[in-house]
């Protein structure tokens, strides 16, 4: 499989076409930094368009992770670096979405055996509902794909 291909993979379906293009042999870092900032960039505004109820400290959370991540993603000197900064940015995020990224620097040791380890709401739950419209799109998708 091709160098990468699973990241081409995401930045297609989230730019099109001409994003896979632009990347399919790119060696050119300059490149790669910006569509993995844009993917941050994209992950803010999803979450700014589609997250219907939150408190404003979350937004801000949410601001202040993507800004660093961009930043991590912009000081990145080669390959390596971007791929780090871009997984550590993102599995921020993914924490963040969930409730809250878990801080543990003085801890010894967290296992994932005890689920309360990884209760992340003090601050906040999440909730997915779905409406009517919804609803039938999801159940529409699924009669598709079993097609």
């Amino acid at each position: 499989m091709e160098d990468g291909y699973g990241l081409k993979h995401l930045f297609e379906n989230c730019f099109g076409r001409k994003a896979w293009y632009e990347l399919k042999h790119c060696t050119d870092l300059a490149i790669w930094k910006k569509y993995c900032a844009r993917l941050l960039s994209a992950i803010e505004v999803s979450a700014k368009s589609t997250v219907e109820i939150a408190d404003e400290a979350w937004f801000e959370e949410l601001s202040g992770e993507v800004g660093h991540g961009k930043d991590m993603v912009r000081l990145s000197e080669d390959f390596e670096q971007l791929f780090s900064n871009l997984a550590a940015s993102l599995g921020a995020i993914s924490f963040l979405q969930l409730g809250l990224v878990p801080s543990r620097l003085t801890v010894d040791s967290v296992t994932l055996r005890h689920p309360s380890n990884w209760k992340l709401d003090r601050y906040r739950s999440v909730q997915y509902v779905q409406n009517s419209e919804q609803r039938e799109n999801s159940h529409n998708k699924k009669k598709q794909s079993d097609a």
